[in-house]
């Protein structure tokens, strides 16, 4: 200045001009919630992550609830559906499901309880039932509900055994055990009628 008085402003920071808060997407906490675990992330941890106030994610989920089950959508969403071109029949696609299925829930530890009980999105139900389509190119005489049953038993079979040291070592044995026990029984007897019940009426649908 030129009374020789220092500009007491100077140097400092231009401050933010007033605006909308900082923002994000429900993709960006699907992939922070993902990054920071399905089974340890909180809602302030994924604020943080994504660079935002816990108060904006409510703006784009209610509850941590509703963020882990969209959250462990996605990690099932990269399950191969397609593995039938690594398989010589039902059984053998069935059981490299399983057991891919078993290795994405130990890279994300919460996606087995998950599958174990949702509720599930809707993306899970469409993974189901292109799993049924591909085992009823094998099996046409079998209806939906009866191949929802090939694909799933098996599956949840072997996600109970992770993490327990009598069973996990043996599970990929156990699980072509299951398998080969249903495929028998289809050679030997008429497949059970099929109930009135859809089988998503045994999924919790959100």
């Amino acid at each position: 200045m030129g009374d020789g008085l220092r500009d007491p402003t100077a140097g400092r920071a231009a401050r933010r001009p007033p605006g909308r808060p900082a923002r994000t997407s429900l993709d960006e906490l699907v992939v922070a919630a993902l990054d920071l675990g399905l089974d340890t992330f909180t809602l302030v941890a994924v604020a943080e992550r994504v660079g935002v106030a816990e108060s904006t994610v409510y703006g784009y989920v209610p509850t941590r609830e509703a963020l882990w089950s969209l959250a462990a959508a996605r990690a099932f969403e990269t399950l191969d559906v397609e593995a039938e071109a690594d398989a010589d029949g039902w059984e053998a696609y069935v059981d490299l499901v399983a057991g891919r299925t078993v290795e994405l829930a130990q890279r994300h530890p919460g996606l087995r309880e998950y599958l174990y009980a949702g509720p599930f999105e809707p993306s899970t139900v469409a993974t189901f039932e292109a799993l049924i389509a591909r085992v009823r190119r094998w099996l046409p005489e079998v209806g939906d509900h009866l191949a929802f049953v090939l694909v799933s038993r098996p599956v949840i079979a072997s996600l109970a055994t992770i993490g327990d040291p009598v069973l996990e070592p043996v599970a990929p044995w156990l699980r072509r055990a299951l398998i080969r026990g249903m495929a028998e029984l289809l050679a030997s007897e008429p497949p059970p009628p099929t109930p009135a019940a859809s089988w998503r009426t045994k999924l919790r649908l959100r």
